[in-house]
């Protein structure tokens, strides 16, 4: 009984909130209950930085946010790159937030308010300002009265916009200045002395002509050469601290296509000869409404050189080359695709032409424009009063474009330019309003082709969806959930089985296969050993799913490196004692041609070596350029060795030194600037990865 009542007193506090849990799923809606428990539970976090878990929920807020902003300027939101726009906007703001600018703030790096109004509106205008199109006049440049317009137009915004989209200007515009100078910081602090730049410029400017004798390291192993697991171990330990990593997972897919069959392709060209009949017999003015309608390649009122038409179809290329209007290609057959076709016109045509333009206010004010124009005035001289010149090109001015460019871009009025000669004037409707349009230069024209393409793809039934379904499902019940029977079924029959080894969370592609998230994600989910469902890729491909090995996040194991290590202290301790047993060979006072002979190889020569040619196209030994370069800097001319290189032992003897001046202070300079902009850069990740900052995003998104 005492210990009853024992365990009562201590369990007592975890029934009451079992009791509790259980009471409020009752009141409670299950979806708020589910939605509280998630914020306690890591299983719904995205990630974490600095110690602090982002929960999914609160994550899920700073996307809509994001994409909010995207809406205000003009972005839609629906596709899939602009969604994972949205997400890394996010995940970046939660790294500024917690990561980098605290990084500056430790620094001492602060933005004054004197500052700040000079980056919006005085003489350094912050590039976030600079660059937001909003901002900015007809000459592309920062218009101060556009943006104060911004400002004082906020407060009568009663839908909030205005002040959202200014709180997000403003926070990148403080963020863009405060890492700007904590770069500029490190830039200043990282600075090559004088006697480092003449060291630099002796060492790159001196180059050497070497005679040399190599033993090289044999493919073969000296098996009496041991490495102890002691070695390993002490080894891994020193390199241990450079050997962090993400969590990966190796796994494999089984794929198997969803392809038309021969029912399928069967069908098709059943509805593709009832189609060529009536389009055989259908007018030239009907041709679009019957191709929109029937056709998987819509209809294009523009000309094509024939060989345009090579993206479509070789066949269909070769057939426009030669063919007048009014004749047919009959149907065609080739990668699960019918393909007919018509010429509906042959004419010569330039490829591009050159536009300028007026806008006018209306058709009066367009005609009187054109009358002004065809009595001899200079057109980009009018247009000048109209039309603010962009940046790099004159009033007025369009350029030189394409048919389908204007065809995909400009009113189709603008189309009269590709029949027009050079200097030919013309009015366009452009949405109400009218512009003058002059042709300045064209093209020389060539043959080109108006084609009506009819085409029908042969596509897999819902019969041929079932049957590969049922394919995969045979796998699944061959595999009765050991990965070893899946890939023996798949073997025997033909299912291609690709495998995804180091795999990183949110991972798109497997293998060629694209658009393979929901796979990975699987994966990154289950526990070695497991198979998944049929998974459906794109309606294009079932996918089974198999994880294999998870390797967790932190440091590469003892275990997983001995191999390496292994391998890298039996070449090292193999070096070793063939410079011990050369040394022993050669003796004292030998030349090279006496030392290639007692270690029965030959004498080679290598000309103009510097210290930078470990960064030059060279393919030499780079222990090797070290010892040279350091006798050479000594004055040393006698025979070094036994030197222990990557690739063997070596012994050499400098023959000349030439001493140039290719090599300046200037170039000194940018190797330092190189080295701050390659700190910059890489620092980001070292501030994420002292801060432990782990990445989930792809168990979610």
């Amino acid at each position: 009984m005492a210990v009853l009542e024992k365990m009562r007193k201590k369990m007592g506090v975890f029934i009451s909130i079992v009791i509790a849990i259980a009471l409020l799923a009752f009141i409670v809606n299950p979806d708020d209950l589910q939605r509280v428990m998630s914020m306690f539970s890591s299983k719904y976090d995205v990630g974490k930085i600095a110690g602090k878990s982002i929960n999914q929920q609160e994550f899920s807020k700073r996307v809509e946010y994001y994409n909010g902003i995207a809406k205000l300027t003009g972005q839609t939101g629906n596709s899939e790159e602009e969604s994972e726009r949205a997400n890394n906007e996010a995940w970046n703001s939660y790294i500024a937030d917690n990561v980098l600018i605290p990084a500056c703030e430790k620094a001492g790096i602060k933005i004054g308010d004197g500052e700040v109004e000079d980056m919006c509106g005085g003489v350094d205008i912050s590039p976030v300002l600079r660059n937001e199109a909003a901002f900015m006049d007809d000459n592309g440049l920062f218009s101060k009265d556009q943006f104060q317009n911004f400002i004082q137009s906020i407060d009568g915004d009663e839908t909030g916009q205005l002040a959202a989209y200014w709180d997000y200007l403003e926070n990148n515009m403080m963020q863009e200045r405060m890492f700007t100078k904590y770069a500029a910081m490190i830039a200043k602090g990282t600075v090559a002395n004088k006697l480092q730049v003449r060291r630099e410029i002796a060492e790159n400017n001196n180059s050497y002509d070497v005679d040399f004798v190599i033993a090289p390291m044999s493919y073969e192993r000296d098996t009496t050469v041991k490495v102890s697991n002691e070695e390993i171990k002490k080894y891994y330990e020193q390199i241990r601290p450079a050997l962090k990593k993400f969590e990966t997972r190796d796994g494999e897919v089984v794929v198997l296509p969803i392809e038309p069959s021969e029912k399928d392709v069967k069908a098709a060209q059943e509805e593709m000869e009832k189609l060529y009949e009536e389009f055989q017999t259908l007018p030239d003015a009907e041709m679009k409404a019957f191709l929109t309608k029937n056709s998987d390649i819509p209809f294009n009122d523009l000309f094509f050189k024939s060989e345009d038409l090579r993206e479509v179809s070789s066949i269909l290329s070769d057939f426009a080359a030669d063919k007048k209007a009014g004749d047919f290609l009959e149907t065609q057959h080739y990668d699960n695709q019918f393909v007919a076709a018509k010429i509906l016109e042959v004419a010569n045509r330039p490829d591009s032409v050159y536009l300028q333009y007026i806008p006018a206010a209306d058709d009066k004010m367009a005609d009187s424009l054109i009358t002004v124009l065809k009595g001899g005035a200079d057109f980009t001289s009018l247009a000048s009063q109209y039309v603010r010149a962009q940046r790099g090109s004159e009033p007025g001015t369009l350029g030189w474009v394409t048919e389908p460019i204007v065809y995909a871009n400009l009113p189709a009025g603008f189309l009269q330019a590709f029949t027009a000669k050079s200097g030919d004037l013309f009015k366009v409707d452009a949405g109400g309003y009218p512009v003058i349009a002059r042709v300045d230069k064209l093209t020389k024209p060539v043959r080109k082709v108006k084609v009506a393409v009819l085409s029908r793809n042969a596509t897999p039934s819902q019969e041929t969806f079932s049957n590969v379904y049922a394919e995969a499902g045979k796998v699944l019940d061959a595999a009765q959930k050991n990965i070893d029977k899946m890939e023996d079924y798949a073997f025997k029959n033909n299912i291609e089985v690709v495998p995804a080894n180091g795999m990183v969370g949110g991972l798109k592609n497997i293998g060629s296969y694209d658009n393979m998230k929901e796979a990975t994600r699987w994966m990154f989910d289950a526990k070695e050993g497991e198979i998944s469902d049929i998974i459906t890729v794109n309606n294009k491909y079932y996918v089974i799913a198999a994880l294999k090995k998870i390797h967790p996040a932190g440091y590469a194991s003892l275990e997983e490196m001995t191999p390496q290590v292994k391998e890298y202290l039996t070449v090292k301790k193999t070096i070793d004692k063939m410079a011990e047993d050369c040394a022993a060979k050669v003796g004292q006072g030998a030349d090279l041609e006496a030392v290639s002979e007692k270690l029965n190889t030959t004498v080679s020569s290598i000309n103009d070596v510097t210290f930078s040619s470990l960064n030059s196209g060279q393919q030499l030994d780079p222990l090797f350029v070290g010892y040279i370069a350091k006798a050479g800097a000594d004055g040393n001319r006698n025979i070094v060795g036994p030197v222990k290189g990557s690739l063997g032992v070596y012994y050499f003897q400098i023959k000349d030194n030439k001493m140039g001046a290719f090599y300046t202070e200037s170039d000194a300079q940018n190797k330092a600037d190189n080295a701050v902009y390659s700190i910059i850069n890489v620092l980001p990740q070292v501030m994420c990865n002292d801060a432990d900052v782990v990445d989930q995003r792809y168990k979610f998104y």
